[in-house]
């Protein structure tokens, strides 16, 4: 939840696979702090970290010979499991969030999260505001095909398993279209930011 008591105003930026969320957040890091949770999560499965030390205590976790946690892998069975997605989101969702919180208490002013699976972790309560990247569904199909390599089905299958893109644009505060010009794109987020610190003007 919030905290009462903290001077930072938080943005939780969110969106689907193929939204373009990266794009968006690296826009927004030239206006204020942003924390990416996908980067906090490949530092909690490094050899060292807390996530690789629970984690490799499940027997089907598949952890590399040099002590690291085989993301990808990870991600497969996960997916391919619900039972054990569940129980690997169960140890390294409260990690996610105390390393955010801790990073929140130490930012003042506007500051921004890119949180992937804001809505499916039922987080919104955590952020004053979040904004939405959305796009077509055959833009992402075709950026997760082309970025990431995914077969047309897996891509397709991976956007089903997430909160619908229009539901999460609606439940939003602010939503960015991302379908075409990158210098569009760059508009949006300017504007948005705009809105924050000149609410008046609005």
């Amino acid at each position: 939840m919030k905290e009462k008591d903290r001077t930072a105003y938080v943005i939780g930026l969110t969106g689907s696979m193929g939204s373009g969320k990266s794009t968006a957040a690296g826009l927004l890091s030239g206006c204020m702090p942003v924390l990416d949770l996908d980067e906090v999560n490949r530092s909690l499965l490094l050899p060292e970290g807390r996530g690789t030390e629970l984690l490799s205590q499940l027997s089907w976790v598949p952890v590399q010979s040099d002590g690291t946690v085989d993301r990808k892998e990870l991600a497969a069975r996960m997916f391919q499991d619900p039972d054990r997605r569940k129980q690997a989101e169960s140890i390294l969702h409260p990690l996610l969030w105390e390393a955010m919180d801790s990073w929140i208490r130490q930012q003042h002013g506007f500051c921004a999260v890119e949180v992937p699976l804001l809505f499916e972790t039922g987080s919104q309560g955590r952020f004053d505001e979040i904004w939405c990247v959305t796009c077509s569904e055959a833009t992402a199909l075709q950026r997760l095909r082309e970025g990431r390599g995914y077969a047309e089905e897996e891509a397709r299958q991976r956007l089903a398993c997430q909160y619908p893109a229009a539901d999460k644009a609606a439940a939003s505060d602010v939503v960015l279209c991302n379908d075409g010009d990158p210098e569009d794109l760059k508009s949006q987020v300017l504007t948005a930011v705009q809105r924050l610190e000149k609410p008046d003007e609005q």
